[in-house]
């Protein structure tokens, strides 16, 4: 969310009527002053509409859309129901390099080394009574169609909490957590990869790995060569600059990081 002292949202909202179709990528020009990208409007939802569907269409996470629109069924907004569309961002702190994990904000940013652009989409992050390591690594190997060897706490974790025994080794195909791209980073056992249950995209629905919209991480996937640096980053409060004016992107802490406040 993005707010300044007189009015949570800052830009004017431009209402649209929405026809759901392929998903529009997020992908902004570097601002050469400040750093913020993006803009925010508003549409007009149909009937069928879900706003889990409305989020993926924008490249929205859960967190994102929700919140935008409290008081707002996610299931059934109803007919002509105008939905904000929070597609601006904060840019995280520099460098711009590689891939940036925000994850308060479920997003990761993607600065291609030779062009002067930025890709953001929603991630899904880590479960409560999970962490992700707040550090620097790199992506060290790509796979298409990936199988999966469950970790030993991982299959330990389902049995306990859902008395569930999982299998040890998942094939490729649908059923694959993995879904059917994944990028693998110098972080044991995490990945940054799609995933067949997208309604966990912008949720806190992993053992630690980050999880895209299948049609997204189809299109970092080949973009993103092997080396490219990874950074992982707890920011929950950000502060943008646009044309002279103050911005602030705030995001509820983690307890994981913050222990239950904010310090």
């Amino acid at each position: 969310m993005i707010q300044n002292k007189q009015s949570i949202w800052l830009l004017p909202i431009v209402l649209g009527c929405l026809v759901l179709g392929t998903a529009q990528a997020s992908v902004f020009a570097l601002p050469n002053q400040g750093n913020i990208v993006g803009s925010l409007h508003a549409v007009t939802t149909h009937q069928d509409d879900t706003l889990l569907d409305i989020g993926r269409f924008y490249d929205l996470g859960y967190n994102q859309v929700t919140h935008a629109n409290p008081g707002v069924n996610p299931w059934l907004p109803g007919q002509a129901r105008k939905v904000v569309i929070p597609a601006q961002y904060v840019l995280p702190p520099k460098p711009w390099v590689g891939i940036v994990v925000d994850i308060p904000a479920r997003r990761i940013y993607y600065f291609p080394a030779h062009d002067h652009v930025v890709f953001t989409y929603p991630v899904g992050v880590f479960l409560p009574g999970w962490k992700e390591s707040l550090t620097t690594t790199e992506i060290i190997a790509k796979y298409r169609m990936p199988a999966w060897n469950v970790p030993k706490n991982i299959h330990a974790w389902f049995k306990k909490k859902f008395h569930m025994n999982i299998p040890w080794y998942w094939p490729p195909g649908p059923e694959n957590p993995m879904g059917e791209l994944a990028m693998e980073t110098g972080l044991s056992g995490i990945f940054i990869h799609g995933t067949y249950h997208p309604w966990g995209v912008g949720m806190r629905s992993s053992q630690g790995c980050f999880q895209m919209y299948p049609e997204n991480i189809a299109q970092l996937f080949p973009m993103v060569p092997v080396g490219t640096p990874v950074r992982i980053i707890d920011r929950p409060n950000l502060v943008g600059i646009d044309n002279g004016q103050l911005y602030l992107q705030s995001y509820k802490p983690l307890d994981a990081y913050h222990k239950g406040h904010f310090e």
